[in-house]
C-alpha cells in the first residue's frame, strides 16, 4: 500500500514539474497596426519566443493570406533561414543556432489594395534536449 501511494505522489510531482517546464516556453506574434488600409500597404510583425536555456533549433511558420508578400526580416536576432523577398503563403523562418533564452525578429509583409480582413496564423517549434515542443501563439486578426 505504501509503495502505491509513493508511486502516485511521484507521478503527481513529475506531472507538475513537467507542466511548469512546458509553461516556461511562450511565443507571440504582434503587428504594428490593428487595421488594414483599403489602398493596400505593409505591416511589420514582431515574432518573439521565450524559453529556458539555449535550444538547438527554433522554427517559425507564419501562414498569411496567399496574396500577401514577404518584404524583409530584421532585428537583433535575425533567423539564419528566412524566405526570399516576394514569397507568399506560409513564411518559414529557422534558427539553426538559436539565441539563449529569447529569439525575436521583425518581418515586413505587403498586402494588396482592397484587403479588409485577414489573419496571420503562427506556429513555433522549439527543439531542446532531443525533444520538440510546438507552440501556437494567438493569431493576428485584421478587420473582424
Amino acid at each position: 500500500m505504501k509503495t502505491t501511494a509513493l508511486l502516485r505522489r511521484f507521478a503527481v510531482t513529475f506531472a507538475l514539474c513537467a507542466a511548469s517546464l512546458a509553461s516556461a516556453q511562450t511565443a507571440t506574434l504582434k503587428a504594428d497596426a490593428s487595421a488594414l488600409v483599403l489602398s493596400g500597404g505593409s505591416i511589420t510583425f514582431t515574432a518573439a519566443a521565450n524559453y529556458d536555456g539555449q535550444p538547438s533549433a527554433v522554427g517559425w511558420a507564419i501562414a498569411l493570406p496567399s496574396d500577401w508578400t514577404f518584404v524583409s526580416v530584421s532585428g537583433a536576432n535575425v533567423p539564419e533561414i528566412s524566405p526570399d523577398a516576394g514569397s507568399t503563403g506560409t513564411l518559414e523562418f529557422a534558427y539553426t543556432s538559436a539565441p539563449a533564452r529569447r529569439a525575436e525578429f521583425n518581418l515586413v509583409v505587403r498586402y494588396p489594395a482592397g484587403a479588409t480582413t485577414a489573419k496571420a496564423v503562427p506556429t513555433v517549434l522549439i527543439r531542446a534536449n532531443g525533444k520538440l515542443a510546438t507552440l501556437t501563439p494567438a493569431p493576428v486578426v485584421f478587420g473582424r
